[in-house]
């Protein structure tokens, strides 16, 4: 007779059946995280080249010095495994303190979630239009109220874009202009706006240094940075195959 306990229990096969049916595919996972980051990547390039440093001055009307006001305000990449966002930073701004753009599930929409400057926070959705250049513009959720109640972006070349503010106090009513923030970008000169290096993540304007393997590496933010040196090998894969994109002819 043989031996029962030379074969497994049937409570042992169930563990280890159900162990292969249930456990988990990290490569796979990894991956998939990947692929919804670069989604969000790529919905957000046309506005990518907000990333770094700006100088801005705010006017309630244009062209007029009186009321008007200095602020400056860095966007940068928030980059996690799954999803990636724009976030702009604003110090002494009059409307805004902070704001984080990122894709909505329907292709072409955005939102906002800003804090404005008396610290409270609103979020506002929008999309983007190329008929004659980018521009965002985004609405807030609640129709009618005090502060800002639309933000419209337009990017007017690499060194300069501008920021409109608009009220609305009355649902019915129109969209009132609160201010104009004209921005330029710090430490770089208007004619040298193509010749800087390339971020190695998201082939933006490269800005510092990251090394891997004894090489060197351009990023564009911090939020760059982290993810290079995360994982780098990632990165750099990911680099290769937007080249590879880019080189490709046209109908392969």
């Amino acid at each position: 007779m043989i031996a029962l306990r030379s074969f497994p229990t049937f409570a042992t096969v169930l563990i280890l059946v159900a162990a292969c049916i249930g456990s988990d595919d990290p490569a796979g996972a990894k991956q998939d995280d990947a692929s919804a980051r670069r989604r969000d990547q790529a919905a957000l390039e046309p506005l990518a080249g907000l990333v770094g440093p700006w100088k801005g001055t705010g006017q309630p009307q244009r062209g007029r010095a009186q009321g008007s006001w200095v602020e400056t305000g860095e966007w940068t990449w928030t980059l996690t495994a799954k999803s990636a966002a724009l976030k702009l930073d604003v110090a002494k701004g009059k409307y805004l303190r902070k704001a984080i753009l990122q894709p909505l599930t329907k292709e072409g929409a955005f939102a906002i979630e800003a804090t404005l400057a008396d610290g409270s926070e609103r979020r506002f959705r929008g999309e983007l239009t190329k008929s004659a250049g980018v521009k965002a513009v985004f609405t807030a959720d609640e129709s009618s109220g005090d502060g800002v109640r639309r933000i419209t972006l337009t990017p007017l070349h690499d060194t300069r874009f501008l920021m409109l503010l608009e009220g609305r106090l009355d649902a019915d009513a129109r969209f009132t202009r609160l201010a104009e923030v004209g921005y330029t970008r710090v430490g770089v000169a208007f004619a040298a706006a193509d010749s800087a290096p390339v971020c190695i993540v998201t082939g933006g304007r490269g800005t510092t240094q990251v090394t891997y393997e004894g090489k060197t590496y351009w990023v564009c933010c911090s939020g760059c940075k982290d993810l290079f040196n995360e994982d780098p090998k990632a990165v750099l894969a990911e680099a290769a195959e937007r080249a590879k994109t880019k080189t490709k002819p046209a109908g392969k």
